[in-house]
């Protein structure tokens, strides 16, 4: 666990600092900068692309996941896998593109009215599309290279920072909105090329063609492992992104953008559990390899708890400073309220349930979880359907926590009959129980007056934060809720006391 814990903090340093970036930029400065439809834009241009390149992808990395330990091999260059990979990609890439032209016509008939923009800039999906999927496509091969922080640090800040640049340059007059959307591409293709460049410098960059290999009987499991993770990773993206299609088609591009805005807070809450899944997929998978249920079970148990707790304090903070953090927004942007706060809800119980997905993708019923994603397609869509008409994008939060709830249980349950693991314990309802209880003290203290500058806003949220933290955090130190917690801060004092 010790790679696992110091690899997941590594990345989520990075991870947030990004999100203080990104929270001048996406909460703070585009609201401020852009009108709602052009916020909805650039929200739905990002969830459409992320889609397209997952299936553009054709399931190849999360095949990787399970079945880079029969490639790895550095003096043959790991049997080509990167060759395929990319070279697969590139295939799946242009039947993606080819989609794109067939549908042209009808997003024209169906958008034009609602999303014009969004009809304007259809075709920005393709490079955003290439960007996006082979950034993955070489992040995930560091990745499998036990190198999960380089990809992090790219995405998760390095590329928030580029899009405040290309923000800054708008709101300084530099350039016109078309030109700031070529601008906020290159903020996509920078990273890409700074991920291959890390692959090369770690000396892994490997194309030879005379190195692939692969047997018939690995090909077989690679292709149909492929195929249903692609079913499964596409139906994850297509559940994540509906919520958006739907809103924008049923509600218009400004209540998208306002949408977007909020799942951004909301999506704060699982940076933690991002760089988890990053580092932990390769070690359960190779600790399958080696039938090693124990350390598995143990990955499993301390990832529920201590993501658990990392996602009640940022949750409890997020809750807690909503008042603060809307008098930074225009008054519009507050039908985002509830937003994120089912939203949230719906990331602390993915995070509650720690690695269930990554242990039953890696293991031998990953057919499974292919199916229970493929039917909550359809519930997900259903809740939408019914929800958005008659809460709005209240309703389509309700739906996204609804579907996150559904399959994280029956992952949770598979998994416990499956492979007798039951990774809760009496210290996980008491996390819950402590960070319901330091919100209701957090929001008894009265905010400021709406008419207050906005400097004591600034000052309330550092300081009610602050509050926040050492009550749940020093209250999970002192009961000792989490050994692992406890250790780092016994190392951390160590470090800088002694």
């Amino acid at each position: 666990m010790g790679i696992i814990k110091r690899q997941t903090i590594q990345n989520s340093i990075y991870a947030y600092a990004g999100v203080a970036v990104g929270f001048l930029t996406q909460g703070v400065l585009f609201p401020n900068l852009f009108h709602e439809t052009q916020v909805g834009l650039l929200t739905l241009l990002i969830s459409l692309a992320q889609v397209l390149a997952q299936a553009s992808n054709l399931g190849l990395n999360g095949a990787g996941g399970r079945y880079f330990p029969y490639f790895r091999d550095v003096d043959r260059q790991h049997n080509g896998y990167l060759l395929i990979t990319s070279l697969t990609t590139l295939v799946g890439f242009s039947l993606c593109v080819l989609a794109l032209w067939l549908a042209r016509p009808w997003v024209v008939e169906f958008y034009q009215k609602e999303s014009s923009l969004f009809v304007e800039y259809y075709y920005v999906l393709i490079p955003l599309t290439l960007f996006t999927v082979y950034f993955t496509v070489f992040d995930n091969y560091a990745r499998l290279l036990y190198d999960p922080v380089t990809g992090t640090l790219l995405q998760q800040f390095v590329q928030r920072v580029l899009i405040l640049l290309a923000g800054g340059l708008y709101w300084l007059g530099w350039v016109t909105f078309p030109q700031f959307i070529g601008v906020w591409l290159l903020a996509f293709f920078v990273p890409l090329i700074l991920m291959v460049i890390s692959v090369a410098r770690d000396e892994a960059l490997f194309f030879s063609r005379q190195f692939v290999s692969i047997d018939a009987n690995l090909r077989r499991n690679l292709m149909r492992y492929a195929g249903l993770t692609l079913t499964s990773a596409l139906s994850t993206q297509i559940i994540w992104t509906i919520d958006k299609v739907m809103i924008n088609s049923k509600q218009g591009l400004g209540d998208t953008g306002i949408y977007g805005t909020a799942s951004y807070f909301a999506a704060v809450i699982a940076i933690p559990a991002t760089a988890l899944y990053k580092v932990s997929g390769t070690l359960i998978a190779e600790s399958w390899k080696a039938n090693d249920l124990k350390n598995i079970a143990s990955i499993y148990r301390k990832s529920c708890l201590n993501q658990l707790i990392a996602g009640c304090l940022v949750f409890v903070g997020v809750a807690a400073n909503l008042p603060n953090v809307f008098r930074f927004l225009p008054a519009s942007y507050e039908a985002g309220y509830y937003v994120i706060l089912w939203l949230g809800l719906g990331k602390l119980i993915d995070m509650g349930t720690g690695v269930n997905g990554t242990i039953l993708n890696t293991s031998r019923y990953y057919t499974y979880d292919s199916l229970f994603f493929v039917v909550l397609i359809f519930i997900t869509i259903a809740a939408n359907q019914y929800l958005i008409p008659r809460f709005g994008i209240n309703g389509a939060a309700m739906g996204a926590a609804l579907a996150t709830l559904l399959y994280n249980l029956v992952r949770t349950l598979f998994v416990g009959f499956a492979f007798r693991m039951q990774p809760f314990t009496w210290r996980n309802l008491l996390v819950i129980m402590l960070g319901a209880s330091v919100w209701w003290v957090s929001v008894q203290i009265p905010y400021p007056a709406i008419t207050d500058p906005k400097w004591r806003f600034i000052m309330d949220i550092v300081w009610r934060s602050a509050l926040i933290t050492g009550l749940f955090g020093g209250t999970v130190v002192a009961l000792n809720l989490s050994p692992d917690i406890n250790q780092t801060v016994a190392q951390l004092r160590k470090r800088f006391l002694n």
